[in-house]
């Protein structure tokens, strides 16, 4: 039976979004399939990769009316009879999480985490959740106001970082680029702000998926090489870790964790401790380096979501190298125009 799958994150860009590295997953699955992308923007080149997407639509930011969203959902829905959607973007998940029920009511399939489990991951609460499952974390405030930077930098020291609720973070080293940055996230996030502790160390990710029900289907962990000015993975290598695995595992016991997700972890060699530095509630852009180790996520939670048999091991290949690079791709302009006329571009 051939399955009909809507991606979303397909902004493959120097920030990433995850949606191509899923899409590729999928195209490695045993699943017979038919990729939908999801695009905010007719720039996302995923909308033009046809070697993996085979049609695009354009949605509605997620900070739009869930009716909206919803209608737009319906329309590309009428037209493709989608089986299953991944929303694979911090900011999207809680209007899935909200429309979730309609989405189920017309016959289309999610993997979500619950709205509680969603919740007590976030930057703002991560203290709070290393308390209870005796994980690391670094020292981190929670800021709703610029007043209280100053009693951050006091308490927490330089270098600091400073990090949006979603997205992003940034080190400072002084307390007017602290002061600078929290407008900044403040601006483009919204509120809270978090302030944590920089921590030196060797940086580490795991991306994996949990059933939710405490039990972790499928995880694969690498050490970064290299990254971007934006922190993002450029190069990584795969490796196998009991420390990590045990983090990982006491993650998704305690949450009853559903879906994908990604850990952050820093490795301090002075105290011999791994720090839990964030926690992705989503698959990262890094996807593919996991279905290349043998490890395919997203195949699993499509699998999953449609009540199919599907592997849980997590036995994958060490020492296998990730390297990004970039190309060109061309193509004749009537893409562009098709797509932002119609908000829709078929490939194949």
């Amino acid at each position: 039976m051939r399955y009909t799958i809507a991606v979303s994150g397909i902004n493959a860009t120097d920030n990433p979004g995850p949606g191509t590295g899923i899409a590729r997953s999928l195209r490695d699955s045993g699943i017979d399939r038919r990729i939908i992308g999801f695009a905010y923007d007719t720039m996302e080149p995923g909308i033009y990769m046809d070697w993996i997407i085979d049609k695009s639509y354009i949605i509605p930011y997620p900070s739009s009316e869930p009716a909206s969203y919803l209608e737009r959902l319906k329309y590309i829905h009428e037209r493709e009879h989608i089986d299953v959607i991944i929303s694979s973007l911090d900011a999207e998940l809680p209007l899935f999480m909200k429309i979730e029920p309609e989405l189920t009511a017309m016959g289309i399939k999610t993997f979500l985490p619950s709205v509680s489990s969603f919740k007590a991951r976030g930057k703002d609460r991560l203290a709070e959740l290393a308390r209870k499952t005796g994980l690391h974390t670094p020292p981190t405030m929670v800021l709703t106001s610029p007043v209280e930077i100053d009693d951050a930098v006091h308490t927490l020291g330089f270098p600091l970082f400073i990090k949006g609720p979603f997205y992003e973070a940034t080190v400072v080293k002084t307390t007017a680029e602290a002061h600078r940055e929290f407008h900044y996230f403040a601006a483009k996030w919204g509120l809270p702000v978090i302030a944590q502790k920089f921590i030196h160390g060797e940086e580490y990710n795991c991306a994996g998926l949990g059933d939710g029900t405490g039990r972790d289907i499928g995880h694969c962990s690498i050490k970064k090489m290299m990254i971007t000015k934006l922190g993002k993975v450029w190069t990584n290598v795969s490796i196998v870790n009991n420390e990590i695995v045990s983090i990982v595992k006491t993650f998704v016991r305690e949450l009853n964790w559903r879906g994908g997700y990604e850990l952050e972890l820093i490795y301090e060699q002075k105290s011999g401790i791994y720090f839990l530095i964030e926690i992705n509630p989503r698959f990262p852009a890094w996807v593919y380096m996991a279905t290349a180790c043998g490890i395919n996520l997203p195949e699993r939670l499509v699998q999953a979501a449609l009540g199919l048999p599907y592997q849980t091991h997590s036995e994958y290949t060490a020492g296998k190298i990730l390297m990004r690079y970039t190309d060109e791709l061309v193509m004749d302009i009537s893409r562009l125009d098709t797509i932002t006329t119609s908000a829709e571009l078929a490939i194949k």
